[in-house]
């Protein structure tokens, strides 16, 4: 006769435990052959073995409720590993938000410096127009003085040395602000 182990394919349990199950159902099957027909049917054989069946089966139970207190330790460390990452998480999101705000400080400062800069280049450039406008002037002044003039008068050449010096250093800021 062929036996189908529902119980076994129910839970899935592995070839040692069904054998261990079988084992056990024999056992039973033998102390109550021993209980209701009396010890002299029973063989010494059979009770060996039905005590060993039934360690068998302590020793599975055992395991059982080892496995389990395993189980539920790792459990415990699991939510408290779980609890310490949802903890750490919320200080990543808190430090990310001070970076981002001193970021942001940073930047709204840089842009400020920068308008100030900005604002000192065109008071410097319009400064600069205003000083070449007025040089070209003292240049136009010059020429026309040298027209009615000496051509060694020590004044008149001591002016257009001086007039030269400021032209080259008007050309000499012009070429250092085109460097930068």
């Amino acid at each position: 006769m062929r036996v189908v182990d529902l119980f076994a394919d129910l839970y899935e349990w592995e070839d040692n435990e069904r054998e261990r199950v079988h084992r056990m159902a024999r056992a039973g099957k033998h102390i109550y052959t021993a209980a209701r027909h009396g010890a002299s049917t029973v063989s010494p054989v059979v009770v060996v073995d039905a005590a060993l069946a039934v360690l068998d089966a302590l020793d599975a139970y055992v395991g059982y409720r080892r496995a389990k207190e395993v189980t539920r330790q790792l459990e415990i460390e699991g939510d408290t590993l779980r609890r310490l990452l949802e903890e750490l998480y919320e200080q990543q999101a808190i430090n990310a938000k001070v970076m981002d705000d001193r970021h942001a400080q940073t930047v709204s400062s840089l842009r400020a410096r920068l308008s100030v800069i900005a604002a000192e280049v065109v008071i410097s450039r319009d400064t600069f127009d205003s000083l070449t406008m007025q040089a070209k002037s003292m240049g136009g002044a010059i020429g026309a003085l040298r027209v009615n003039s000496a051509p060694n008068c020590a004044y008149l050449l001591k002016l257009e040395r001086a007039y030269y010096d400021l032209v080259d250093l008007q050309l000499q800021t012009m070429m250092n602000a085109v460097k930068e």
